[in-house]
């Protein structure tokens, strides 16, 4: 019997009450500030609230929207909740923390916090799908096929009315990547080589933004489109401005044209673009999270989680080994040690929304970055693993949504977030993008099941496994929208959702490609 089918085998009740036990354990203990923004928890939280003179003890009390009060002590305010987590329905509950003395008389006010008992995986979530290779090919074929990416096989001019053109950097070098991956299947097309034309318009129309070589950040394709789109450039938007992940991300797109063309001057752009990032490397390892690129001064004080520049800087040096930024690389992983690890400020780096002071953002994509780059290196300390695994329930814990989501949300919603809210309109499983954008994203999935592929290649337990194809079939199920069918949706939600962002449709067939793989070595 093939290992994949002794998984699905497993009993879904054992599975379930694994997930059950394992929400006890808390994410990140002793670190408790994190989670000031955070709405929901899957695992068992614990919470900075602060000592007071004279008490000997802590009275807990929860106070679920359904069941009985759930009451313990403890010696610290700031003690988690896992001696009764398992018991907490799931729901919006309010937690009150009393001091009390000697004698169990309380003494002073206490502290309140309420929030959402999230649910926990169920095994029967996840369905053995054998087409998993089928959905992504019949999604990438329906988005290089949309109306969205039509200029690029004609005029090779920005179609103005999809308006998200005016992020270059993400949305032209998306197109150009999905329709240089989409020439590059087998069977091949029967259209590749108009694709294949089609990625070279996109790819050349974002090199002619990039900076001039006498600019601060030269080489790097700009955050905002220089002259298109005024009208919707408001705010921290504004194309003087530049968020220095997008060098990164235009690099990786820039090197998939070049794996489908073989034409240097992609290659040479990717290059240039990891010089500017060895001049701009700050001295503790990282850059400035959002600049003005002619003179590279900082446009707030916000610092880059450089995940997505060592992503770049592998996929690199795969393609044409450049010994010279192998330093730049672990200067940037000493950063993130040093920084997010001990700090937990896992802060959210979207364009369209401004950079904030810590915590009041979390996203889950940088520390699941980093926990697929410790899990999938070879050298990886038996520490650096647990980390990992760390970083995987975090993202859980904050933006996986199994069942019955929250109502609540955190305040400050972005443009998307806001027309996403409604809870009731989500397709389940999903996940959720940012704190300032908390609806579920197609992208987000893809993030999370490469982080649960990437743990269960290393742990071998089937939870990772079963939870991936959980969210995989989620995006299976929006292709089935009439009002972009065979695409996996960008808003995963009943009523299809506000604009399709194609960079996110991207991430989703590559992991769903993945997982496809997976699934045959598997058997």
């Amino acid at each position: 019997m093939s290992r994949l089918l002794l998984l699905v085998l497993i009993p879904c009740q054992i599975l379930a009450q694994q997930s059950l036990q394992e929400s006890a354990v808390p994410v990140r203990a002793r670190v408790p500030f994190w989670n000031q923004a955070a709405v929901q928890f899957q695992f068992a939280p614990a919470f900075d609230f602060k000592e007071v003179a004279g008490a000997k003890s802590y009275r807990f009390t929860l106070s679920p929207a359904t069941g009985d009060k759930i009451v313990f002590e403890a010696t610290k305010p700031s003690a988690s909740l896992a001696p009764v987590w398992r018991t907490v329905p799931v729901g919006r509950t309010t937690l009150t923390v009393e001091p009390v003395d000697a004698k169990g008389v309380r003494i002073g006010a206490g502290e309140t916090r309420s929030f959402h008992r999230a649910a926990v995986f169920r095994a029967g979530e996840a369905v053995t799908n054998p087409s998993w290779e089928d959905s992504a090919r019949k999604a990438l074929d329906a988005l290089v096929h949309s109306p969205d990416l039509r200029c690029w096989f004609t005029t090779g001019e920005i179609d103005e009315q999809f308006h998200l053109y005016r992020y270059p950097s993400k949305i032209i070098g998306a197109a150009a990547s999905a329709l240089a991956v989409y020439a590059s299947q087998t069977p091949v097309p029967a259209d590749a080589a108009e694709a294949l034309q089609a990625a070279r318009r996109a790819a050349d129309t974002l090199l002619a933004l990039c900076e001039p070589a006498e600019s601060a950040w030269a080489f790097h394709p700009p955050t905002y489109h220089p002259t298109k789109f005024r009208e919707r450039m408001t705010g921290h938007m504004n194309p003087a401005n530049y968020m220095t992940n997008c060098g990164a991300e235009a690099g990786r797109y820039f090197l998939d044209v070049h794996a489908a063309t073989k034409d240097a001057k992609y290659l040479t752009a990717a290059v240039r673009i990891a010089e500017t990032y060895a001049k701009q490397q700050r001295e503790d390892g990282s850059w400035l999270l959002f600049v003005m690129p002619k003179d590279g001064k900082a446009a707030t004080d916000n610092v880059l989680v450089p995940t997505l520049a060592i992503e770049f800087l592998d996929q690199l040096g795969k393609v044409a080994p450049q010994p010279r930024f192998d330093a730049m690389r672990n200067k940037a992983v000493a950063w993130i040690m040093q920084n997010p690890v001990r700090t937990w400020n896992w802060q959210g780096q979207f364009e369209d929304v401004k950079p904030l002071p810590p915590y009041e953002n979390l996203t889950k994509h940088e520390a699941c970055d980093f926990a697929i780059h410790l899990l999938s290196s070879a050298k990886a300390s038996p520490e650096e693993r647990t980390l990992a695994l760390d970083l995987l329930r975090f993202a859980e814990d904050q933006f996986v949504m199994w069942d019955q989501p929250p109502e609540s949300r955190p305040g400050g919603q972005n443009e998307d977030g806001q027309a996403s809210a409604k809870s009731k309109n989500w397709l389940l499983p999903c996940v959720l993008e940012q704190y300032r954008c908390y609806a579920p994203v197609c992208a987000s999935s893809a993030k999370l099941m490469r982080t649960y592929l990437a743990a269960y290649r290393v742990t071998g337990d089937a939870h990772h496994w079963h939870k991936a194809q959980a969210l995989a079939g989620t995006l299976v199920r929006s292709q089935n929208n009439k009002k972009a069918p065979g695409r996996y949706l960008t808003w995963l939600m009943k009523s299809g959702g506000p604009t399709m962002w194609f960079n996110c449709e991207l991430m989703a067939v590559r992991a769903m490609q993945e997982l496809a793989v997976e699934a045959v070595v598997k058997r």
